[in-house]
C-alpha cells in the first residue's frame, strides 16, 4: 500500500513539474519575443539601412534557433 501512494505522489509530483515547465516555457518565449520586437523597433529607428537589415537578420536567426529548442523541450514535458 505504501508503494502505491509513493508511485501516485511521484506521478502526481511529475505532472506538476511539466506543467510549471511548459508555463516557464510560455513565458520565456513571451519575453523573448518582445525583447526581440525591441530589437528591431530600436534598428528601425536609427533610419540606417544596414543597422536595421543586421538587427532584423538576427533577431530572426534568434526566434528560428529559439523555437526549434522550445518546440523540443515541450515535446519532452508533453
Amino acid at each position: 500500500m505504501r508503494i502505491g501512494l509513493r508511485v501516485g505522489g511521484s506521478e502526481q509530483l511529475i505532472e506538476q513539474s511539466k506543467e510549471s515547465g511548459l508555463a516557464w516555457l510560455q513565458t520565456y518565449e513571451h519575453i523573448l519575443e518582445s525583447l526581440l520586437k525591441l530589437q528591431k523597433d530600436a534598428a528601425a529607428s536609427t533610419q540606417v539601412e544596414w543597422v536595421n537589415t543586421l538587427a532584423s537578420t538576427s533577431a530572426d536567426f534568434v526566434r528560428e534557433v529559439s523555437q526549434v529548442y522550445l518546440d523540443a523541450v515541450k515535446s519532452q514535458l508533453k
